[in-house]
């Protein structure tokens, strides 16, 4: 930005105009908040105005006199272009209320065999197991489904878990296209069902899984329908920035918001799990793509460009694990942004026949997206290069930036405030794309100009650290970006302490800018000290009431308080007589309305026999599928505050009440 000596007659002109226009936009939300058939035009509006600002972005404010001004310049301006096209799709999506059609197994003259295929390489069969006894539990005719273990790791416990569970056991000779070339192996020399399931090692489908979704088949043109990833642990940021219930999972704005709305279209994006398929659809595209260390994308595109139909089902369905760290977070993400434009390089979507406009600008939007690091580098180094090195990458004065950019910047706000996005704000959105950017921008860059292919790294999902420690070389580009940051910020105070007068507006918008961006650099850092997992398998929280046999015979009432599959505590409605007396001793625990118990050991007692700690041990197939299905039927939404119930983690620390301070709950 420039810095000269400015007419104070002419700024407070164009500083009354820039108050007009934003009381104008503030009344026209407030019209459109009472009468919703007024947001088209309002967004109209507010793409007029990104349009106005971009023009005006491109003739009037990128620096020529100067190589390395016009170089980052240029940038600057493409990472606002590409925030042009992302925001203009997303507001695209979102202009109407979208609820598609419920549909049922009613609607079938007969029920489709299905086969559930279960992708694993190198998962832990604890895992695994959950996953295989929710599969081998669903409720559907038992002789029209199958299962199907999908072992690319040919383990024996794994040959061993599918025999116990009657599941057949689908390995190969030759390990090529990781988990597409499994399924498609499984799909060539396994399962031959009409439908077929695929999920994630960790995935635990509910009982109704195939009841809610196989009716959607009824419509002969139905290739997918997709139901969305819900976790049940909590997510890096969750978990080590001690936030846990109170934001929700990072994936729930694109699980249950933006999928959606992509099914409005036609667009809906296969997320590598909880996907249903008509065998025939698959067959007609070659089965799943490879060529892509992520299918998913591929694999949905293809059919609707062969016009087939996919659909969203937005219930949970299944739940699985989020990464336990920030840096398996990292290698999830760099999965999938170099997956993600290794599909756009093979099958670029505004090339590939059969798909209709919006469809070509959905999956465009989705791979640009993944540019997002490189886009947030560019934003942390503007403020940088030009308080530290006197390099300007914005060519205008203070006065007139604000006269394009506020009006635009405060209508996008406006506009996503209005759409009322239950799991995602324009502050946490900022936070994760920071976070990841450093790692994303050289993942986005190597990939599109240097690939030489990449190793598929199966996301680990079973570490439980015991103490917090700090990922210094997950934090290191963090660290080094908040050291330019802050030295940047004793410059710009310098400078504008000492600096002449009209300079000041300057200094200050720089220093803004940078404070920013120090916002979600910092939070990087946070992130990056691992805090520890002490349990071995999650808890839930569930209200019902069970039978408790003691190890003197008597049976008495208990109130569930929370159970996780090897343990749970309940709270006795008849008082136990010196409680401390049975500690040790065997137990019975009798899930009457599912119709089986379970044996144990009074393991701990507190508050006097008021709650009580149960171990389980010893159970059977048919008991351990019981206590999953018992768990996971009754679970409506994942960790965090999409969930219509408060989990039972509670916020400890003097860290996480700073957190509700700075970003209370919407």
């Amino acid at each position: 930005m420039l810095g000269t000596p400015y007419d104070l007659r002419i700024v407070a002109n164009k500083m009354l105009l820039l108050a007009v226009i934003l009381i104008g936009i503030i009344l026209f939300s407030f019209l459109v908040r009472k009468n919703r058939k007024l947001i088209k035009y309002f967004i109209g509006f507010a793409i007029l105005l990104q349009f106005i600002y971009i023009g005006w972005r491109i003739a009037f404010t990128i620096p020529g006199h100067l190589i390395l001004g016009f170089f980052f310049g240029s940038l600057l301006f493409l990472a606002e272009f590409m925030g042009l096209i992302q925001s203009t799709t997303h507001r695209l999506m979102f202009l109407k209320e979208f609820v598609p059609l419920e549909k049922s197994l009613a609607d079938l003259d007969e029920l489709p065999t299905v086969d559930i295929l279960i992708a694993t390489y190198n998962e832990p069969v604890s895992i695994l197991r959950n996953t295989v006894a929710a599969a081998t539990g669903q409720n559907y005719p038992k002789d029209k489904f199958q299962v199907f273990l999908c072992d690319d790791g040919s383990r024996e416990e794994v040959q061993q878990l599918a025999k116990e569970y009657g599941a057949v056991w689908s390995t190969r000779g030759e390990h090529v296209h990781a988990k597409a070339g499994n399924i498609n192996n499984c799909l060539r020399e396994f399962a031959h069902g009409e439908l077929f399931l695929v999920l994630d090692a960790d995935m635990i489908t509910k009982s109704n899984f195939l009841e809610r979704t196989v009716g959607y088949f009824s419509d002969p043109n139905m290739a997918l329908v997709q139901a969305p990833q819900v976790f049940y642990n909590p997510d890096p940021f969750q978990n080590n920035l001690l936030l846990y219930d109170d934001i929700p999972n990072e994936q729930d704005f694109f699980m249950r918001e933006v999928l959606n709305h992509r099914a409005m279209f036609n667009a809906v994006l296969n997320v590598g799990t909880n996907a249903l398929f008509r065998r025939s659809a698959i067959d007609d595209i070659g089965l799943i793509p490879v060529g892509s260390i992520t299918e998913d994308m591929a694999t949905s595109m293809l059919l609707q460009g062969k016009g087939y139909q996919t659909t969203f089902v937005n219930e949970t369905l299944a739940m699985g694990l989020s990464p336990n760290s920030f840096s398996d977070y990292i290698i999830q993400r760099d999965r999938w942004c170099r997956g993600n434009i290794q599909v756009l390089k093979k099958w670029n979507p505004w090339k590939l026949p059969g798909l209709s406009f919006m469809q070509r600008l959905i999956y465009f939007d989705g791979v640009l997206y993944w540019f997002f690091g490189l886009q947030k580098i560019m934003y942390t180094i503007g403020p940088i290069l030009f308080l530290l090195f006197g390099v300007p990458i914005y060519y205008s004065d203070v006065f007139t930036m604000l006269l394009f950019f506020a009006p635009m910047y405060f209508s996008s706000s406006a506009i996503f405030t209005l759409f009322n996005h239950k799991s995602r704000t324009y502050t946490w959105a900022h936070i994760y794309e920071t976070a990841l950017a450093p790692y994303l921008a050289i993942s986005a860059i190597s990939e599109l100009f240097f690939s030489k292919g990449t190793i598929f790294k199966v996301t680990p999902k079973d570490m439980n650290a015991s103490k917090t420690r700090f990922a210094f070389k997950v934090a290191f580009p963090q660290l080094v970006l908040a050291f330019l940051c802050l030295l940047a910020l004793g410059f710009g105070i310098h400078k504008l302490l000492t600096d002449v007068n009209y300079m000041i507006p300057v200094y200050l918008v720089n220093l803004f800018w940078l404070l920013y961006n120090l916002l979600g650099i910092i939070t990087a850092i946070l992130v990056s000290f691992e805090n520890p997992r002490h349990r071995a398998v999650e808890r839930f929280e569930i209200t019902d009431q069970l039978k408790l046999q003691l190890s003197n015979g008597k049976t008495l009432p208990v109130q569930v308080l929370d159970i996780s599959t090897i343990a749970c505590a309940v709270e006795p409605l008849i008082d136990i007589e010196e409680p401390d007396d049975f500690v040790g001793s065997p137990i019975k625990l009798f899930f009457t309305n599912e119709g089986f118990s379970i044996d144990g050991t009074f393991f701990r007692s507190r508050g006097w026999g008021k709650r009580i700690i149960l171990n389980f041990e010893n159970m059977d197939k048919d008991q351990y599928t019981g206590l999953v299905k018992y768990i996971f039927n009754r679970q409506q939404d994942g960790f965090g505050t999409f969930a219509k119930e408060k989990p039972i983690h509670k916020i400890k620390g003097t860290a996480s009440k700073a957190w509700k301070i700075l970003f209370p709950k919407r």
